[in-house]
């Protein structure tokens, strides 16, 4: 369960939350370039100026768009619920639920309200990752083994793995400590040490934690299908399975089987949800029209914006628009909102 004493820190309202309550959407504090780049990778920013390992707090009465991560992450469900989108799979969080991201996830997050708390831990990706956790073989486990995946390249990084922490009293406590550590603004090398003995100390009791992974380490097989995804991401507004498939130099019906088999979804369905991602950023970011929308996924009229919206979400680009941009005229008796309260 929390630990009485963070509430203050983590239930406090920051500058985030603040602007986001008062303007109806995500606050891009990070300057970040969504219409040249509308699934961005988050930067390190100055998250690492401490240490190779950083706490932050989710920002809150918000959706989080979707992107991908420098660095690998770990959200805690500290107090209440949220759902998550981890390439594009629908993940439950509940208090006590504890994920591991790999930094190549497209991840996004649904609206979170006032008593949703969900804390960022985050591994820096050039961490010496033998040197940071030297007490934990490589082997000791497949958490330790995802960790150590970080520095391979030539690895799909779309690993992720679910625990449920509640039921290991010791695994709860080691994460309360860690955010309490991590949180403090002291910088000093104790600091850091005790952060990644505290850490080396709750990879080890995870092993009993798990309650769903999704994992592809490297082989022939995968590394094989990485240029075609990153084909995929880059050229997702203009490529077909025919063009795709004369670029590799592989039959369509082969080259389609060998992403199915890799990664769960043929050619079209990749470039489908990399299009749907886009364009739900598109719309919690900017202003954009569903015409201008369609120009820069690849579409030619909005039509096919409309069908993709009610194939994926069954919602259509404008009900999606309003879903994210929320106007509350009715909120919690504490007042600041809930998820609830988006449905009054």
């Amino acid at each position: 369960m929390s630990t009485i004493r963070l509430d203050p820190t983590l239930f406090a309202l920051n500058n985030v939350e603040k602007s986001q309550l008062t303007n109806g959407e995500n606050y891009n504090y990070m300057d970040l370039d969504f219409i040249n780049n509308p699934i961005p990778r988050m930067p390190a920013w100055d998250f690492f100026k401490k240490g190779s390992i950083a706490v932050t707090k989710s920002n809150r009465f918000s959706y989080v768009p979707a992107h991908t991560h420098s660095f690998m992450e770990l959200n805690y469900m500290y107090a209440g619920s949220c759902i998550q989108y981890i390439n594009d799979e629908k993940i439950v969080l509940r208090q006590g639920n504890l994920l591991l991201l790999d930094k190549d996830i497209v991840q996004r997050i649904d609206y979170t309200g006032r008593d949703d708390i969900l804390v960022n831990i985050l591994i820096k990706s050039d961490a010496d990752i033998s040197a940071l956790f030297h007490l934990i073989p490589e082997s000791l486990n497949i958490v330790s083994r995802l960790i150590y995946n970080i520095a391979n390249k030539n690895s799909l990084h779309n690993n992720f793995i679910l625990f449920d922490l509640l039921p290991n009293d010791i695994a709860l406590s080691l994460i309360d400590a860690l955010i309490e550590k991590g949180l403090t603004k002291n910088a000093s090398p104790q600091r850091n040490q005790s952060m990644e003995l505290l850490m080396s100390a709750l990879i080890i009791e995870l092993k009993t934690a798990i309650v769903k992974s999704e994992i592809n380490f490297s082989d022939s097989d995968m590394e094989g299908v990485l240029p075609i995804i990153r084909y995929v991401n880059a050229n997702y507004a203009t490529t077909s399975l025919a063009t795709a498939s004369h670029h590799f130099g592989y039959n369509g019906n082969y080259l389609s089987n060998k992403l199915k088999h890799a990664t769960g979804k043929n050619f079209q369905e990749l470039v489908d949800r990399r299009r749907l991602s886009v364009a739900e950023n598109l719309i919690i970011k900017t202003d954009l029209s569903s015409s201008d929308i369609c120009e820069l996924i690849g579409y030619k009229n909005v039509t096919s914006l409309f069908r993709l919206f009610k194939k994926y979400l069954n919602s259509t680009p404008f009900q999606y628009r309003c879903k994210v941009h929320p106007k509350f005229t009715n909120i919690g008796d504490m007042g600041l909102p809930t998820k609830e309260d988006l449905y009054r």
